[in-house]
């Protein structure tokens, strides 16, 4: 014997709701996921986008015009603005000396030493026309002051001059003494320093670093900062 399960009209309708409803939910589950998964690509995609690079190869941004700012919080109006062709930077001079040390292209460069930091610089000019930098070599000009309103005390009180001076001959010009030999130890001191670097090089750029690198040690009277 058959039986047949009897549906009123009702009873379909709220079947048919309830389907309709089901696949409703379950596309909004699917886009509600897919919506997701795009999200999380975008973040990732934002995040290889972020990686380390190399300081600008043209130019580093400058400092602001004006009086440098000491260590010390004092303003000199004097310091001399210049640019350094930057190789590296470390946080100890043994690190700066080692990587020099490794490569025969930077034999006339100097480490300086300025808040706290070691640089690694090549050569030095007045304006930034005078360093050219590379891809390659993966250098960059550094902009930078130099206060030396105390270097008179160690006998270099014409030491801002010197490193104005565009031609090699007036600095040579400085290492003559005009005095009978009564000249000041401390001054004299600095006319050999003037005579040893212009014996190592005829290059102005590397004349600069030189004379900066030996009177901003610690115990000299060059004050540098960004």
């Amino acid at each position: 014997m058959k039986f047949r399960k009897k549906y009123t009209k009702i009873t379909v309708a709220a079947a048919m709701l309830h389907g309709v409803l089901i696949g409703i939910a379950a596309v909004a589950i699917v886009g509600f996921i897919i919506v997701g998964t795009n999200g999380k690509g975008k973040e990732k995609a934002v995040e290889s986008d972020v990686v380390a690079v190399d300081p600008p190869l043209e130019s580093e941004k400058a400092p602001a015009s004006g009086p440098a700012v000491s260590a010390g919080g004092e303003i000199d109006g004097d310091a001399l603005k210049l640019f350094a062709k930057q190789h590296g930077v470390f946080s100890s001079a043994a690190s700066a000396q080692e990587f020099v040390a490794l490569d025969p292209a930077l034999a006339k460069a100097a480490v300086v030493e300025a808040e706290g930091q070691f640089y690694v610089w090549s050569v030095v000019g007045i304006v930034e026309e005078e360093i050219a930098v590379s891809e390659d070599e993966g250098t960059f000009r550094k902009p930078f002051f130099a206060s030396m309103s105390s270097c008179s005390s160690v006998g270099a009180g014409q030491l801002r001059k010197a490193l104005s001076e565009t031609e090699l001959s007036q600095i040579k010009i400085m290492t003559t003494s005009t005095d009978d030999g009564n000249e000041d130890e401390k001054i004299a001191d600095f006319r050999k320093n003037l005579v040893a670097v212009t014996a190592f090089t005829s290059d102005l750029r590397v004349v600069r670093l030189q004379l900066l690198s030996h009177y901003s040690h610690k115990d000299g009277c060059v004050d540098i900062n960004f």
